[in-house]
């Protein structure tokens, strides 16, 4: 029996020696080591930022009061907390809180309701916390593609939500929600606060889209003229390194509203001088008078590895320009047409050439790109006529040097259409459009020459 009791001792000792697994053992008797935001309770506790109630709990699970919030801020923020009336007729100062309240108006974080009241016993919500976070520590705007599908710009605390979701304070659920209107744990409280105040406890920064050229968020479709070039940029940087080329071009691409077709993109260029910037070349897949969507999938990622919080998906219509002049010749058995449609800026030229003789015709390219029919600008001068200003080309395409080598059967048309732009200084002389349809000389019949046609301008 001596024995008995002397081996219940020894157990008994050991026993309350070791902590058990799941206790409380940091400043809360309720908030253990496994809870999930034990370390961000500990950090505002060990800063006097957050208190406990009468034997030493927390309660996590306990809604915050709009009050609660301003006192945990105030503090946060090294605000004055002596009571005091407050311009809140339901905030006087024998309310819990009224200094912080009062000081927290002040420093314009916080604001009441239009009655003149702010409730300060009711219960903050996802949308106001994340209001008061953004006004508390000036995050800076971030203008992202919407991560949530329960938040619009016509909300409130839409850009704040967007802020505090881009640096890590504040995230969403799994199924893309982020619930404005749902109230808030003192626990989630303190990992959100804690996360703005020290950003070592934030997660990996959020990859996302910060704007796109030509398109305005929540608009339904973009509309582009033919020489658009789409401008992506991101909160984050792109990989510059060859690998990852084809990344981008399977995670980047562009699908044809009318048969449903997808067009890969020829080449995504990252800017060498910002690489958070990436510009598409998708104007050499498109036509005019169509609908696109332009897609970049999830699985798009920053240098760093991160994923693309959100993809997009990006609905443009091309417009088509409005071809008010038209000239046409026949010539050697081309029918060679030039319609063209100027504005302030740039001139649309549409090329076409048909062979309406009964024999096939040789013509060429001076270059890879060069499709062997062509429009640019020329003034003449007193040296004969003069190519001037510029015309667009698709970004990345190289061509090759070589003179190809065409056949345009009987009956068969091609066309063209250009985008050429003036100089930017002024010019001495009439500016017209000339087209050419480049046809093979033919040494036996020196009469048979390249075909041209021109239409003069206004003055730009």
């Amino acid at each position: 029996m001596r024995r008995f009791f002397s081996l219940f001792i020894i157990l008994l000792i050991f026993f309350l020696a070791v902590p058990m697994t799941g206790l409380a053992s940091g400043t809360f008797r309720d908030v253990s080591k496994t809870y999930t935001f034990y370390k961000e309770v500990e950090f505002l506790s060990s800063k006097q930022i957050i208190t406990g109630f009468q034997g030493g709990i927390f309660r996590p699970d306990v809604q915050v009061t709009r009050a609660e919030a301003a006192i945990m801020i105030g503090r946060a923020l090294g605000l004055n907390g002596e009571p005091r009336n407050t311009k809140f007729s339901d905030v006087t100062a024998n309310v819990t809180g009224s200094g912080y309240i009062a000081a927290a108006v002040e420093k314009k974080i916080i604001t009441g309701y239009s009655d003149g009241t702010y409730h300060p016993h009711e219960n903050i919500s996802r949308g106001q916390m994340a209001i008061i976070l953004d006004r508390a520590f000036n995050l800076e705007d971030r203008h992202l593609s919407n991560p949530f599908q329960d938040i619009s710009p016509s909300k409130a605390a839409y850009q704040s939500i967007l802020n505090a979701y881009a640096l890590g304070i504040a995230n969403g659920y799994s199924d893309g929600t982020y619930r404005p209107e749902a109230t808030v744990s003192r626990g989630h409280f303190s990992a959100f606060l804690t996360r703005a105040l020290e950003p070592s406890f934030r997660g990996k920064p959020t990859f996302a889209i910060e704007s796109v050229s030509g398109w305005e968020p929540g608009s339904s479709v973009a509309e582009v003229d033919i020489a658009h070039e789409w401008v992506v940029k991101f909160n984050d940087e792109l990989d510059e390194n060859w690998r990852n080329f084809e990344n981008l071009r399977k995670n980047m691409y562009v699908v044809r509203e009318r048969d449903n077709q997808r067009l890969d993109i020829f080449n995504p260029i990252i800017s060498r001088d910002d690489p958070t910037s990436i510009t598409l070349g998708l104007t050499a897949l498109y036509d005019r008078n169509e609908t696109y969507y332009l897609y970049i999938t999830k699985d798009m990622t920053s240098k760093m590895g991160n994923p693309l919080a959100k993809p997009l998906k990006l609905k443009f219509h091309t417009n088509g320009p409005e071809y008010t002049i038209n000239q046409t010749i026949e010539q050697d058995g081309i029918k060679l047409e030039l319609a063209i449609d100027q504005s302030e800026e740039k001139v649309f030229a549409k090329v076409k050439a048909t062979n309406v003789s009964s024999e096939p015709i040789s013509y060429f390219g001076t270059n890879g790109c060069d499709k062997g029919i062509a429009a640019d600008l020329f003034t003449d001068t007193k040296d004969g006529p003069v190519k001037i200003g510029s015309k667009w080309a698709p970004s990345g395409i190289a061509c090759t040097l070589m003179i190809e080598h065409y056949v345009l059967q009987p009956g068969a048309t091609i066309e063209i259409l250009e985008v050429l732009y003036p100089p930017a200084e002024p010019v001495n002389g009439n500016i017209y459009v000339k087209a050419i349809f480049k046809r093979e000389i033919d040494k036996s019949n020196p009469l048979i020459k390249p075909a041209e046609i021109s239409i003069p301008l206004e003055k730009f």
